[in-house]
């Protein structure tokens, strides 16, 4: 057989697997079909012209998106050529010739999903986007195999500068294995920090050491980046092979904040708020101080500091209720109303009235056996604190009658 009878035949057309056909065109339909069933029953309660037109605009605007989602499936695919791909969406073609293409690179994104990207030379030029849920062939993958490997070049650049850093050993040898040590580490704080944010979240019990636990992990892991030596950062570029630790930066703020707002009333918000940007702040400094690359990236100093505000106004408010040891004082009060707050997540509240410092009626979040426990008519016990940092708190339990 000859070699011209072997050479694939150009172009190839590629689209996407199977299951992303079975996922997305119930779900297509499902709204095209709830933008018709909003459009008649809710249209026909219109009391107004306004009325009808925010339901019309509504049953619209879901239809819409239910028709967009199948008509960028149907429409979606990518065309290769022996010199060129080419990415078809809904209303444009993307081009980008093999001869413009600096390399690849492979994105994971959530769910185990990943992207082809096919990074240009020129560096205004954006990165062409592959879904890994394309069906593809032996001629694909060829031909994106003879592409240069971007990620495998920065990670063997990083072994090189690695191996070269006489501060990390005495042989280029001790020196990798620094860095293999240094991928564990990372590898191992991320999983703690993982189980310690479920611990919080689900059942922080015993409270006051998954408070802590939850408190120091960013610290912890600013700690590591700091004696590193460049080998982990807190958040690496696209591409960056080194271990990132993020992770232990952000989720444990993210649940001390939830835990602050369901379990402790604040009275005194805006001192509050003033420590817990000081807290922030602080945080934020010593994150940039232990990693190099994070300070010469403006805009990701400012998502620290953003982020850091979560950790930052959890870790006070809780340490200003748990360190506090002042008797406080006692309310009975009675319950006016409660209701159950459903969405994402399931919050009960009780309608509270006056007491103490509250000269109005207000509601509270409470537990769900508490919420049980009180129905309109009965009282429970607020518990009001100074706090350890002069931030007033309260408390709401049952009186145990």
């Amino acid at each position: 057989m000859s070699a011209q009878a072997l050479a694939p035949e150009y172009p190839r057309t590629y689209r996407a697997a199977r299951w992303v056909y079975v996922l997305t065109i119930p779900v297509g339909l499902a709204f095209c079909g709830l933008g018709v069933a909003l459009a008649f029953p809710l249209g026909g309660q219109a009391q107004s012209a306004g009325a009808l037109a925010g339901v019309t605009l509504l049953a619209v605007a879901v239809a819409a998106f239910g028709a967009w989602m199948l008509a960028a499936m149907l429409r979606s695919k990518v065309v290769l050529t022996e010199d060129a791909v080419e990415v078809h969406g809904l209303v444009r073609v993307r081009r980008m010739a093999r001869a413009d293409i600096a390399g690849r690179r492979l994105l994971s994104l959530q769910y185990g999903q990943k992207v082809l990207l096919l990074c240009a030379k020129d560096p205004r030029v954006r990165d062409l986007r592959i879904a890994s849920s394309m069906r593809t062939d032996a001629v694909w993958d060829a031909w994106v195999r003879a592409l240069p490997d971007l990620d495998a070049q920065e990670a063997q650049a990083l072994e090189a500068q690695v191996a070269g850093n006489a501060e990390l050993g005495q042989t280029p040898q001790d020196r990798l294995a620094h860095l293999g040590a240094a991928k564990k580490l990372a590898n191992a704080l991320n999983l703690t920090t993982y189980a310690v944010a479920a611990w919080g979240y689900f059942y922080p019990r015993p409270y006051g050491l998954a408070v802590l636990a939850l408190a120091v992990l960013p610290w912890i892991a600013i700690a590591v980046v700091a004696k590193s030596a460049g080998l982990c950062r807190i958040d690496s570029r696209r591409g960056d092979p080194r271990p990132t630790l993020a992770i232990p930066v952000i989720i444990p703020g993210l649940v001390l904040l939830m835990r602050a707002v369901l379990d402790v009333g604040v009275l005194d918000i805006a001192r509050a708020l003033i420590y817990a940007a000081v807290a922030a702040a602080l945080l934020t400094w010593a994150a940039l101080m232990s990693d190099s690359a994070a300070r010469e990236r403006p805009w990701s100093a400012l998502l620290l500091l953003l982020l850091g505000g979560a950790w930052g106004y959890g870790a006070v408010v809780l340490g200003d209720c748990l360190l506090d040891s002042a008797p406080g004082e006692n309310f009975r009060v009675a319950v006016l109303a409660h209701h159950v707050s459903r969405g994402r997540n399931t919050s009960y509240h009780l309608q509270l009235d006056r007491w103490g410092p509250r000269s109005e009626p207000d509601d509270v979040t409470v537990s769900r056996d508490l919420y049980a426990q009180s129905p309109p008519g009965s009282t429970v016990c607020v518990h009001r604190g100074p706090g350890a940092l002069g931030i007033s708190w309260f408390d709401v339990v049952g009186c145990g009658d």
